[in-house]
């Protein structure tokens, strides 16, 4: 994948020039993930999507472009545990609106932002991104992994659940089994093994607490350790096949939205006479 940091400004100028790239930028998080789990979680999710959708998008006659990922995000839920660094909504909201700005000043239209953070904090900085890059129509901004509004097919898809071994896959959010596999599979040496074989489960149904008005994850469980879950049951080989099937699901969406999407003609400014 090009890698736009890496890239010098005549080159820079060139991509923004070609209509077929699109902007690839990882959200990520900084958050506490249980006993077993290490801060960066939603962040390394984020840049693994980014990496897996990248030929899928090429095949079908793109040309993907990383830019530099945020490692922060908005993480209400969790704000309270040690090691969280939470920005808030209206952050959030300025900060990648103004990377996104400034890379559409050069000439970029199409943007797909990566996600793997599922806080609703976070999730509403993102659409109100979205909603101001498209005023106008001449951004598209799009969405890969977590996001808001009904879009998160692919990330819950029943072929994704099926493939847990977990006996209520419909509990298995924060931390349990399919995040703790997923790092087996991307980055084994960042989980804390004997923590996590040891770990019971903790099965919290997290949407009815979101709907009840628990706003953090210690009130939707006071005496738990930051997971919902079952993180014992996790193996790498399910973090793979997930990956890997989500991928695949998610570029069918992006694909189609891009082959989509035209941008607005600019308005003539010059005065009529």
């Amino acid at each position: 994948m090009i890698r736009l940091a890496e890239r010098t400004y005549e080159e820079a100028a060139r991509l923004a020039r070609d209509p077929k790239a699109v902007i690839v930028f990882p959200l990520g998080a900084i958050e506490e993930h249980g006993p077993h789990l290490p801060l960066l979680v939603d962040w390394l999710g984020a840049e693994e999507l980014a990496g897996v959708i990248a030929p899928y998008l090429r095949r079908a006659g793109w040309h993907p472009v990383l830019v530099p990922s945020m490692p922060y995000g908005a993480s209400p839920l969790a704000e309270d545990w040690p090691g969280t660094v939470s920005l808030s909504t209206g952050t959030l909201r300025q900060a990648v609106g103004e990377i996104i700005r400034g890379l559409a000043r050069h000439g970029f239209r199409r943007f797909v932002l990566t996600n793997y953070q599922a806080d609703p904090g976070h999730l509403r900085a993102m659409a109100l991104i979205k909603r101001s890059a498209e005023k106008g129509g001449r951004v598209q901004v799009l969405f890969a992994g977590f996001a808001p509004g009904p879009s998160n097919a692919a990330m819950v898809n029943p072929r994704i659940t099926a493939l847990l071994r977990s006996p209520r896959p419909d509990q298995e959010w924060h931390s349990g089994e399919l995040e703790t596999a997923m790092v087996l599979a991307v980055r084994p040496g960042l989980v804390r093994r004997a923590i996590a074989r040891r770990l019971p489960p903790a099965w919290v149904d997290v949407k009815r607490a979101l709907a009840a008005g628990r706003t953090t994850f210690r009130k939707m469980n006071p005496k738990g350790r930051g997971y919902f879950g079952w993180p014992a049951a996790a193996r790498a080989e399910t973090g793979r096949a997930a990956l890997k099937l989500r991928a695949r699901l998610i570029s069918q969406d992006l694909i189609s939205e891009l082959q989509a999407w035209r941008p607005a003609r600019r308005a003539n400014r010059k005065a009529r006479g």
